[in-house]
């Protein structure tokens, strides 16, 4: 407990940090650009997380896992081919996507923005992935070796480089500077990687970096990887990239900035924790791999933080969204603020499915991966299509909550026959003490009424505070415990 509370403070801390470094970030560009800009923004930034994915063939945690057991049994040679041959492979792939999406740029441009006068925007995506690619690598070498530190600094700087050239870039040029933000960040991020990586890795490990010829086993390898997660990834970024192009098709890129705040909100409140489960948990799940109790154990802490943290987190910030929309966007955003309780709701349902998924690959559960990225990512399409005509941008909000609600009775039925998931019992209790009532103070929340939708939530979570005081005693031990 004490190693997954170090490593979990500093993970998170990592991304309130980003947090608040991308909050700047976003008032700029919200300020500059408006709702419309910023919908367009986050197309622009969705496409180019999907040919991030299409490159990486989706094994981004595939590679992860291998190179984390490859230092695990101490076997250099393996590790070092792994690096050379994942950055011919997924290189060589960027290159190929790269040069296609330049070509079809207009096309392109029309099918994500509406309008093939953005082509350039699609230019400026494509040479940036040249650079996401090796910075991806490089980046999730010091998650896999277990080097946190120094990930969650190669982090923050690139937040730090993406600020700062957004506000100057944006104000130069408009939507256009912002999206050659993307590019001029991680060309930095890229160079201090590298450093980072012979200063703090290859050296201290004896690692032999050159760049040599791949090798077809490790390819192969990570191709056996690619079939399921290439295929889970890039549904993942294909349906987000679908339904915000919806939005703007059937709603206006005006409403596409307004869910832009739902989902950035909820995607950076759950990446506190969801960073520290796929960048702490799953390696530290592929090294306990022959004892299944140990495994079990940490599946049932993430989901006792979860609860802890995320439940009254979100209604707190449902509480005063009045009061950070305007600090964090402009006032212009605030009719984004019924959305906020379906998506955010969403967030935490999303989480306690993501507790139990943290083994799904070091088992190999591959098939199950994919079976459940489908079912809920194709869920939120179809449901999304089906509500954006009756409710607009907010039933896209709607549909992911249900999306998350049908992929967690899936995960949870899956996970309980096939891999014997059982949820503690002072677990249960917590589950009990803390749902009904988080779904009370949400549906309260998104009332007008100052009394009915601010104080009587906040209420409510003071209660469950009281309750549960016990539990963040315990925290608290454990985090005085881990300090060094």
């Amino acid at each position: 407990m004490r190693e997954m509370v170090r490593s979990v403070g500093l993970l998170s801390l990592q991304q309130v940090v980003l947090m608040l470094l991308g909050a700047m970030r976003t008032k700029a560009v919200a300020a500059m650009l408006g709702p419309a800009g910023v919908g367009l923004l986050a197309q622009a930034a969705a496409f180019v997380d999907l040919i991030r994915q299409i490159s990486m063939l989706g094994s981004t945690n595939g590679f992860v896992k291998l190179f984390a057991e490859a230092l695990g049994r101490d076997d250099r040679p393996a590790a070092e081919g792994l690096l050379r041959s994942a950055l011919w492979l997924f290189g060589g792939l960027a290159i190929v996507i790269a040069l296609g999406c330049v070509a079809l740029a207009p096309t392109l441009a029309r099918a994500v923005f509406d309008d093939p006068a953005y082509a350039p925007l699609i230019v400026l995506c494509s040479v940036a992935l040249l650079l996401v690619v090796p910075g991806t690598l490089v980046a999730r070498l010091f998650s896999a070796s277990l080097q946190f530190r120094t990930y969650v600094q190669l982090v923050i700087f690139d937040a730090v480089v993406a600020l700062v050239a957004t506000t100057a870039l944006v104000w130069l040029l408009g939507l256009t500077g912002a999206v050659l933000a993307l590019l001029v960040t991680e060309a930095a991020a890229l160079a201090l990687g590298v450093v980072l990586l012979f200063r703090r890795l290859a050296r201290p490990l004896g690692l032999d970096l050159r760049l040599r010829a791949p090798q077809l086993a490790v390819v192969r390898n990570l191709i056996r990887f690619a079939g399921v997660l290439a295929l889970t990834s890039v549904t993942a970024s294909g349906a987000a990239l679908f339904v915000r192009g919806e939005i703007i098709r059937q709603v206006g890129s005006d409403a596409n900035g307004f869910y832009q705040v739902a989902w950035q909100v909820g995607q950076n409140y759950l990446g506190i924790l969801g960073a520290s489960l796929w960048t702490y948990g799953m390696p530290k799940v592929a090294t306990k791999l022959d004892d299944p109790a140990a495994v079990l154990a940490l599946q049932n802490q993430f989901l006792r933080i979860a609860l802890a943290v995320l439940a009254p987190g979100i209604v707190l910030l449902l509480c005063a969204r009045d009061l950070w929309i305007p600090l964090l966007y402009t006032s212009a955003f605030l009719a984004a603020g019924p959305m906020l309780c379906w998506q955010l709701s969403g967030e935490l349902v999303a989480m306690l499915r993501q507790s139990m998924n943290i083994s799904l690959l070091p088992r190999e559960r591959l098939g199950f991966l994919l079976v459940q990225a489908l079912l809920y990512w194709g869920s939120w399409a179809v449901f999304s299509l089906l509500l954006l005509p009756r409710l607009g941008a907010i039933g896209v909000a709607v549909a992911y909550l249900s999306a998350n609600l049908v992929a967690l009775v899936a995960t949870y039925a899956y996970h309980h026959r096939a891999l014997g998931y059982r949820v503690r019992d002072d677990n249960v209790r917590l589950l009990w003490r803390t749902v009904p009532g988080f779904a009370l103070a949400v549906v309260l929340a998104s009332s007008s009424d100052p009394w009915l939708g601010r104080v009587a939530p906040i209420a409510l979570v003071a209660i469950w505070l009281l309750v549960n005081r016990a539990l963040y005693g315990e925290a608290l031990a454990a985090v005085r415990r881990a300090r060094p």
